[in-house]
């Protein structure tokens, strides 16, 4: 499936050297969380950190309440939960979760997954700092564990990495968010701040919530959708811009999805 992605973006180079749309410079855009990794980092930290028992400005069963009525809402509140905490401690829980032998770990009844690098993404970024691309990463996951996780398991320098990012007070964090916040909008917003008026040739995503971002993809861009959702791909779909190029892949990352 390696040789396949890499045929793809060979296909998207010949496209571009022989269009007058060329982009100034080669970039790809990956989402962090089920999609780079296999589980969610931001998450998987937060339960870490509940399980130690740390006085956290919001619960467990708080975040999950939150997650059903307001996605966006509940991502911001769990980084502003993480208040008080100094940088290291979440650099420490970010490292023990990715190093953890145990598939999940169990906050009271939910079981969330101990995130591992998606080996076929993992190969593919590779393959694209290998060929000069400038490779980013946005995430709605804490920033302080998106630059560890970017930097430590896919190479990419935390100057290319950006998730929700607290500002820090006395070396410890805080409520307060800097903006743009990566989620919805905010990624493309992001992306725009550190890029100008540059466009990703390559974008990929689980989540339809990336939609934005998605349709910042260059006119003769790819983008990765990975996942086998089939309401989310088809309201993706139909909302991305026209013409717009895909390339499916399932969660076992074996096939292409192409028959969606």
């Amino acid at each position: 499936m390696l040789d396949v992605l890499k045929q793809q973006v060979v296909d998207l180079e010949k496209r571009v050297s022989q269009s007058p749309l060329q982009p100034a410079e080669k970039i790809a855009v990956f989402d962090l969380d089920d999609t780079l990794l296999i589980g969610d980092i931001g998450d998987a930290v937060f339960a870490f950190l509940t399980l130690q028992g740390l006085r956290l400005k919001l619960s467990w069963q708080e975040y999950q309440r939150l997650l059903h009525i307001h996605r966006s809402k509940a991502y911001l509140g769990v980084v502003e939960a993480m208040a008080g905490l100094e940088a290291e401690a979440v650099i420490e829980a970010t490292q023990a979760v990715m190093d953890s032998n145990d598939s999940y770990l169990t906050v009271q009844s939910d079981r969330v997954r101990a995130p591992k690098p998606r080996p076929l993404l993992s190969g593919f970024v590779s393959f694209l700092l290998d060929r000069q691309y400038q490779v980013y990463v946005l995430s709605a996951s804490n920033h302080i564990s998106v630059q560890h996780v970017s930097e430590q398991w896919f190479h990419i320098p935390p100057s290319h990495s950006f998730g929700i990012q607290s500002r820090l007070r006395d070396g410890k964090l805080t409520s307060e968010l800097t903006e743009p916040v990566p989620v919805g909008f905010g990624k493309a917003h992001s992306f725009k701040l550190v890029a100008g008026s540059s466009l990703p040739l390559i974008t990929a995503t689980d989540s339809r919530i990336d939609l934005p971002l998605m349709r910042l993809t260059h006119p003769l861009g790819l983008t990765l959708w990975v996942g086998d959702d089939r309401i989310d791909y088809g309201v993706v779909m139909e909302l991305s811009r026209p013409g717009q190029r895909f390339f499916l892949l399932d969660a076992s990352e074996q096939v292409p999805l192409n028959e969606f």
